[in-house]
């Protein structure tokens, strides 16, 4: 990843949650690279009311890490309850 990073939690009308808490409604990052996903609170999850500040998550700051197979690829992010 290059640059800042970030995540913004959003309620059905694209409206930013600015009271959204991981520690609730933990977040999975999965991605269709082969590969793995490290360094957030919980591995690969969002899981601390910290991860999120007024709604948004800097994951170069949480320090979001993939270790694998380089190229064109998605990351999605996945909470425990809604939808992504």
């Amino acid at each position: 990843f290059t640059g800042t990073n970030s995540l913004t939690a959003q309620d059905a009308y694209g409206n930013t949650v600015t009271s959204f808490n991981a520690s609730t409604n933990n977040v999975t990052v999965s991605t269709s690279l082969t590969g793995s996903i490290s360094g957030l609170s919980g591995t690969n999850k969002l899981t601390n009311a910290a991860d999120f500040t007024n709604g948004v998550a800097n994951l170069t700051s949480l320090g979001l890490t993939f270790t694998g197979t380089s190229g064109d690829g998605t990351f999605t992010f996945t909470p425990a309850t809604g939808t992504a």
